[in-house]
């Protein structure tokens, strides 16, 4: 949510978690680091925001807000090299976080936009806002009456300019990722009818975005959830229900 920093915040920040060594030490040159996130290291001195100033505000930002201890922004050239501590209680919270698993980071790197603007790093962005702001009820898949799982749906709803505002990017920016997330199989999503308000003036409503699996630790494994331990589609339907019977709260009068 640093909306003011390059979307390339968050490739930034998964080299650090992926790179740090049993020290909780992290090694990096620039070439290294943007080739590590899948992107090409074109540094074109004549544009004064180029690939390389992006990653290098980034990490700037880590380390004045202390993710990150010893950088020294004017050796992040080229192959220059250099080494961080990592803060782990910045990098490895306890609580507030969401998660993104190694095949959904494979995915989207593996992932070639068609439409230029929209690149690996704004797709990281908005997964990781959905899942840091999904609901969860708990860690455990057992002991949830069908009354507590309508109560509180494992959902996310928001608009694309309301997401689009609060991570630095714009609502037709937020409407490609979304589609190409739910294309490459790391989300689903659902639009609510428009709604008329008490004044008869229609508007859009809020957009579902929901997790398509969900994955539990077992015996000291982390497996995926069974369609009887986590069921999206029954997710998806109690969160329609949840937002539908807000509508006396609000004053929304959906389509039928």
């Amino acid at each position: 949510m640093a909306n003011t920093l390059p979307e390339h915040r968050l490739s930034a920040l998964l080299y650090l978690n992926y790179n740090q060594t049993w020290e909780n030490v992290v090694h990096y040159s620039p070439i290294y680091m943007i080739q590590w996130c899948k992107y090409k290291p074109n540094w074109h001195r004549g544009t004064e925001k180029n690939i390389f100033t992006k990653f290098r505000d980034c990490m700037d930002w880590f380390f004045e807000n202390g993710y990150i201890i010893d950088f020294d922004k004017e050796k992040y050239i080229q192959n220059t090299f250099q080494s961080s501590l990592i803060n782990m209680e910045k990098m490895n919270p306890k609580n507030n976080f969401g998660i993104l698993y190694d095949f959904e980071v494979e995915t989207i790197n593996k992932y070639q936009s068609p439409y230029k603007p929209l690149n690996k790093s704004i797709l990281f962005l908005l997964l990781s806002y959905i899942k840091a702001f999904t609901w969860i009820r708990t860690n455990e898949s057992s002991g949830h009456s069908e009354k507590s799982k309508k109560n509180k749906p494992e959902i996310f709803y928001s608009q694309f300019q309301s997401i689009a505002a609060f991570i630095g990017s714009d609502r037709k920016m937020i409407a490609k990722a979304t589609e190409v997330l739910e294309q490459l199989g790391l989300i689903k999503t659902h639009r609510m009818p428009r709604y008329k308000d008490s004044n008869d003036n229609w508007h859009t409503d809020d957009i579902i975005y929901i997790c398509p699996y969900r994955y539990i630790l077992r015996n000291n494994q982390i497996v995926q959830c069974t369609k009887e331990e986590y069921n999206y589609e029954k997710e998806l339907e109690y969160g329609i229900l949840f937002l539908r019977n807000q509508n006396y709260v609000s004053k929304k009068f959906y389509q039928n």
